[in-house]
């Protein structure tokens, strides 16, 4: 249809739009998400019976379409590339409305290259500024290029639709009918988190960076995350999607976009899906730009963000990295949207971090949502080699560079505890894991994420956290590290070897009885160990023995003085009343460091090896070294 003259030959009434579409066999897309043309379709539904066969298409769906009632089956059919609430997932597993799995950055493509012709475009805008353009406001995701590709377009002019900013106009001359209606949008509101929930989201905010341009996908987990960042610095937006969850950060001036590389000191998205209070603040905005979903989702662009990090909700993770996140078995829950996109963008961009995060359980408790295998029929959006950490509320595990076997414990590991046994059982019979794993790796036993510090010594950050099974290999790359005298001081004998079995139980402590502390330095998931300090009951009496050994390149800055502190803490917060060390007596470092530790310590020469004893509760400003000598036969 031809598209010239000005506004007022396009105004019309929604009934006068309406019989500009053929109504048999037309292909019409509706805008999106909030941004969908409510009064049009109540327009359009009310002439249902004079239509036949007219296929809707829509790229984001948050409320049950008026289209897929029974009654209609034989005069429209819904296709939607992503379900963004229940109304909509419930329509598709009843068979009254059909889902396209593709890539959200590819469905331009499909409308400008005629792929999926477009016979009509409703679209939502702002009324027309004085040179005659229109904001698609909150929802200009793909509705850009399908005005472009459609070929009829009748545009709902709504005074609510907020003005955004960047690349989301169109000209009244791009629109076959102008369809004035002013009317409230659609509200998409953030989930209510729970307990569980926020435990998952302070775990994926622990690996977030200062400095960092974040995505964070849909779902509760997602939200959980960045209401956790609340105390980092300097963050950025590069996200398809904008919703409420953001504006806490905003106001809080953690979200400054000062260190993006592109769109600098300004947030880009590309549609917005929330309240009104979003809209209020997206409207002539100039802090937040709009673009197309082409532009927000091209995974060489996402990637030129230096610390790119994406945030995603899966619902299942099989024991190799499989990620399964649009839905489980047969049943979609979602859609492809934009995971993979941001994936493939966060993979190329410099210290960029793809996140996977997921409740370890199903909502009622009964099933693990970390897997041996996949259910049978779910949609693999995330391939073993493509995931890079997954985290639960028991922890995360990076899964970059990592065997089978490696990333079978650490997904075990943060497994509920309850399933961890029976996934360790799974994963020998698939040949997982060897049958010389010690059982002990897999005890239900809670890590404690509350031990977790960054520490700066010698004027270098470095991570003290309790170890985990997956740090056995590092531990022993340590061990090797060390020259044959730091060993002998280490174990009191010479010691050429450090096998798996030997260093298993260091590495999977039962965090009480058992605790062993490492210093990391380098990026979480490839740390190297410089330090380990650790501590072990006494034949499960009130004391513990206590032990800390120090990189050489590490050392003369403080840390081993530093570590043990933390171990000596660590012990007392568990009510053990104090320590014991055992010392060779050519250790004169260590030694004097006992003695300057603030606490009496009092000793017994035995074969050449110091048993030093000190008492929580005896603490003191002066050095104190007492030997006591055995008495006379």
């Amino acid at each position: 249809m031809a598209k010239s003259g000005d506004r007022q030959g396009r105004s019309m009434t929604a009934e006068e739009a309406l019989d500009l579409i053929n109504p048999k066999g037309s292909r019409v897309f509706v805008g999106s998400g909030c941004g969908e043309p409510q009064y049009l379709v109540e327009k359009l539904l009310e002439r249902a019976q004079t239509l036949y066969d007219v296929e809707i298409v829509q790229a984001l769906s948050t409320r049950a379409p008026g289209f897929t009632t029974e009654k209609l089956g034989q005069h429209f059919k819904v296709k939607t590339f992503f379900m963004a609430a229940r109304g909509a997932r419930e329509a598709l597993m009843e068979g009254r409305a059909d889902y396209i799995p593709v890539f959200m950055s590819q469905v331009p493509r499909l409308f400008s290259e005629n792929r999926l012709e477009l016979d009509c475009a409703l679209v939502q805008v702002s009324p027309p500024d004085d040179h005659g353009y229109m904001s698609l406001g909150v929802a200009v995701d793909v509705a850009k290029e399908a005005v472009g590709a459609a070929a009829l377009v009748i545009a709902q002019v709504n005074p609510r639709m907020p003005v955004t900013l960047g690349d989301s106009f169109i000209h009244v001359s791009e629109a076959d009918a102008l369809v004035e209606q002013d009317e409230p949008l659609l509200e998409a509101p953030d989930p209510v988190l729970d307990e569980t929930d926020l435990l998952v989201g302070g775990n994926v905010a622990r690996l977030v960076e200062d400095g960092s341009t974040i995505h964070a996908g849909l779902g509760r987990l997602p939200k959980a995350a960045l209401a956790a960042m609340k105390n980092k610095t300097d963050l950025g937006v590069h996200t398809d999607m904008l919703t409420d969850a953001y504006l806490d950060l905003i106001r809080a001036g953690v979200i400054t976009n000062r260190r993006k590389e592109y769109h600098r000191n300004r947030i880009v998205a590309s549609y917005c899906l929330g309240t009104r209070e979003l809209f209020r603040f997206v409207h002539m905005n100039p802090f937040v730009e709009f673009y197309p979903i082409a532009y927000t989702n091209d995974p060489e662009r996402i990637g030129r963000h230096h610390r790119m990090v994406s945030i995603h909700e899966a619902m299942e993770v099989d024991l190799s990295g499989q990620i399964c996140a649009a839905g489980i078995g047969h049943k979609v829950y979602s859609g492809v949207g934009s995971l993979v996109d941001f994936l493939r963008g966060a993979s190329r961009s410099d210290r960029g971090r793809f996140i996977v995060a997921l409740r370890s359980t199903s909502e009622d408790g009964r099933e693990s949502r970390i897997v041996a295998t996949p259910s049978p029929g779910s949609d693999l959006i995330g391939s073993r080699a493509s995931v890079q950490y997954v985290v639960t509320e028991f922890g995360s595990v990076n899964l970059q560079a990592k065997s089978l076997h490696e990333r079978s414990v650490g997904l075990i590991e943060i497994a509920h505890p309850r399933f961890r046994e029976a996934l360790y059982n799974q994963a020998r019979d698939l040949g997982l894991l060897s049958r010389g794993d010690p059982i002990s790796l897999f005890r239900p036993v809670v890590y404690p994420h509350h031990l977790e510090r960054t520490i700066e010594q010698g004027g270098e950050p470095f991570m003290v956290r309790p170890a985990k099974a997956t740090d056995i290999r590092a531990i022993q790359e340590f061990f090797y590290g060390l020259n044959d005298q730091d060993v002998r001081f280490r174990f009191l004998r010479t010691m050429k070897a450090f096998p798996r079995e030997a260093i298993a139980a260091m590495a999977a402590p039962d965090y009480h009885n058992r605790m062993t502390l490492l210093v990391l330095k380098g990026e979480v998931g490839f740390e190297r160990v410089v330090a380990v300090g650790r501590y072990m009951a006494i034949d499960q009496g009130d004391m513990v023995e206590v032990d800390v050994a120090v990189a050489d390149d590490h050392r003369r800055v403080g840390l081993g003085r530093r570590l043990m502190k933390l171990v000596y803490e660590a012990a007392e917060s568990r009510g053990f009343k104090g320590v014991m060390a055992f010392v060779s007596h050519d250790n004169p470092k260590t030694l004097q460091m006992i003695k300057n530790f603030g606490y009496k310590a009092r000793a017994r020469l035995d074969h050449g090896v110091f048993e030093i004893e000190m008492m929580f509760d005896e603490k003191t400003d002066e050095p104190y070294f007492e030997i006591i000598y055995p008495e006379p036969a």
